[in-house]
């Protein structure tokens, strides 16, 4: 079985070691579909995978079942090739004639066509395909039974079956909402970035609906988390969440003040948490005295040696506050959030830990 995984670019690696965690020797080949390293595409080639361990994956948003791959020039002409000279036969095993279709294209790279195009040229391709079996396809673009999806990267080009009619990081648990909720595929992605050590407890200075803590709760469950916010309401919001998930035993909730914190110096092992932007959410104070405050605060709740883990848009702050507060920059990851770059730190507070 060959596969295509879809997530945030830039957590590519992240997904190929969650593949590998799951299906261990099944797993033939991982790699990252595309010319460049942040694509947000994984190809995989399994061994006896089955639909319900794909869906399952957390730091996925889509999978595409790979019908046939082929090679695209830049101009229309060659990705008319292509597309005829993609294999099909691979879709009778799915498709009846009471079946509707949908088509999704997705283009990267220098090309002379858009991904309408794309879709357009497929479209005529899978009525020719069909019509030599006696059938007219209908199409249906808003919730069509079968949809097919068309990836071009460059020079590369893929045909799969969507097997996620619904992106995978809407998860169920959400039952309160966030105005500025994380994605929680970089939620996980952050506490795997982590890596905490069993026993040990991570703290959320922001955590808003509860998203961090619970990805790492489901994740992690031997591990202890502490989720503190400000607002009475989104601890709330993130206790109903935890319960809605099923983890609410493994997280203790906080309303306080992170810039004065109410809990005792040195209680947390790691920390993961994910500050306001300024975007859709501006702190009153601003956000330079904002992060300002949290880094001094982890100062002092952190213990020697431990590690923390931060995403925001606000790099050079960041490097500006870990320096003034003597942390030191583990790694750092580029990551695209709907066309808004982001940047993932692993910091170190530096120390024995004793």
């Amino acid at each position: 079985m060959l596969v295509l995984l879809t997530t945030v670019p830039g957590i590519e690696d992240i997904v190929i070691n969650e593949v590998k965690e799951v299906f261990g020797d099944r797993v033939i080949r991982a790699e990252v579909f595309g010319r460049s390293p942040i694509t947000g595409k994984v190809l995989v080639e399994l061994k006896n995978a089955i639909h319900d361990e794909l869906v399952k994956l957390r730091t996925v948003e889509h999978v595409v079942l790979v019908i046939s791959e082929g090679v695209v020039g830049k101009d229309i002409e060659s990705l008319r090739r292509c597309i005829w000279g993609l294999d099909l036969d691979g879709l009778m095993n799915y498709y009846t004639p009471s079946v509707s279709l949908g088509i999704d294209a997705d283009r990267s790279g220098d090309h002379e066509f858009r991904s309408p195009d794309a879709a357009v040229l497929l479209g005529e391709r899978l009525t020719e395909f069909l019509g030599r079996f006696g059938v007219r396809p209908v199409f249906n673009l808003d919730n069509a039974d079968l949809v097919l999806r068309l990836i071009v990267d460059n020079e590369r080009c893929i045909l799969g079956l969507a097997m996620t009619r619904k992106t995978l990081r809407d998860r169920p648990y959400r039952v309160f909402n966030h105005p500025a909720a994380i994605n929680p595929i970089l939620a996980n992605a952050m506490i795997r970035i982590l890596n905490p050590r069993p026993g040990a407890r991570i703290c959320d200075i922001t955590c808003g609906s509860g998203t961090i803590v619970i990805e790492g709760s489901l994740a992690r469950r031997d591990t202890a988390f502490l989720c503190a916010d400000i607002d009475y309401g989104y601890v709330r919001g993130a206790l109903l969440n935890a319960r809605a998930a099923g983890v609410d035993p493994l997280i203790d909730f906080v309303t306080m003040d992170s810039r004065k914190p109410a809990i005792r110096d040195k209680a947390c092992d790691y920390a993961a948490f994910n500050p306001p932007f300024g975007i859709r959410m501006e702190p009153i104070e601003g956000v330079a005295p904002l992060y300002d405050a949290l880094f001094r605060s982890l100062r002092d709740l952190l213990r020697e040696g431990s590690s923390f883990v931060v995403i925001t848009i606000r790099r050079s702050l960041i490097k500006k506050l870990t320096n003034k507060y003597g942390f030191n920059i583990v790694d750092e990851r580029t990551i695209n959030q709907g066309g808004v770059w982001s940047t993932i730190f692993l910091i170190n507070k530096g120390g024995l830990d004793f």
